[in-house]
């Protein structure tokens, strides 16, 4: 008690001039309706700016909730859109009654991920994702942003995670297809930009031009799924075939929420193609 008493000697002096200012403050306030409507805005402004600032930082820490149940809606609506094309693709002028949606087949799943490591400075970069074999990822599946950009290839799993090859990797290659004329081409990775790609094996007959766009040409994902944009390219030596620098379509140094693509049908495409083999 002695020490409580002493320390309110030690502040008495700071003590009285804060009531005298609260004091001021509300005579000031109340001595006419103006001051007093002036005051009222001036604390509401300052209230506001302080509950806009509280807001705001709590709409940035769930961004990333958010941007994991947009991508999880995309996923949705992507398998959706992939029945209501199969739907559309079996009408015929004597069909009698269009299936419902939940009971049509559909050729892609789409499962949504979130990255928890990743690499682009180095030759063999590799993206962690946080989803594994118990959430249906499996070996081989492509590997995509929401806006259907192509970012690798799953090339591991264990139960809770899946390791994935991005473009970004010397050893990564992928078939590619020219939208506008659907010739067909190699991709790769040289190893040098964080931003560009190189495509060969591009038919002498393809007339290549920059800005038209390259899709991922592969089985397992579907046809739409853009690597990138041609920025220049050049006839090989033979004269034979072009050789393609491709803007990388998505942004490989800020990937956060991606879809893994499952091709539903892909076993059975396996299982024939080993038949042929042997």
């Amino acid at each position: 008690m002695n020490r409580l008493i002493e320390f309110i000697k030690r502040i008495y002096i700071v003590l009285l001039f804060l009531v005298i200012e609260v004091v001021a403050i509300w005579c000031y306030a109340t001595a006419t309706p103006y001051t007093e409507s002036k005051l009222l805005s001036r604390t509401t402004a300052v209230g506001g700016a302080i509950s806009g600032t509280v807001n705001y930082v709590k709409n940035f820490v769930s961004l990333p909730d958010q941007n994991e149940a947009l991508t999880a809606r995309v996923a949705a609506l992507e398998e959706e859109l992939e029945r209501r094309d199969a739907i559309i693709d079996s009408l015929t002028p004597d069909t009698e009654h269009i299936p419902f949606l939940d009971s049509v087949d559909v050729k892609f799943r789409y499962h949504p991920a979130r990255v928890t490591s990743m690499t682009t400075n180095r030759q063999h970069n590799y993206i962690v994702l946080d989803r594994g074999t118990r959430h249906g990822i499996g070996m081989n599946m492509g590997v995509i942003t929401p806006n259907k950009e192509f970012v690798g290839t799953v090339v591991s799993c264990s139960e809770n995670y899946a390791v994935v090859m991005p473009l970004l990797n010397t050893r990564f290659k992928i078939g590619g297809r020219v939208v506008e004329n659907d010739y067909v081409c190699s991709i790769f990775w040289e190893g040098d930009s964080q931003y560009e790609v190189t495509a060969v094996e591009l038919s002498k007959y393809a007339n290549p031009q920059a800005g038209m766009t390259v899709n991922v040409e592969s089985d397992r994902m579907p046809r739409d799924i853009k690597v990138g944009t041609i920025k220049s390219h050049k006839l090989n030596n033979t004269k034979s075939a072009y050789s393609v620098v491709l803007n990388i379509a998505a942004d490989m140094q800020s990937l956060s929420n991606l879809l893994v693509v499952e091709n539903m049908h892909q076993g059975e495409l396996d299982a024939l193609i080993e038949t042929i083999n042997n």
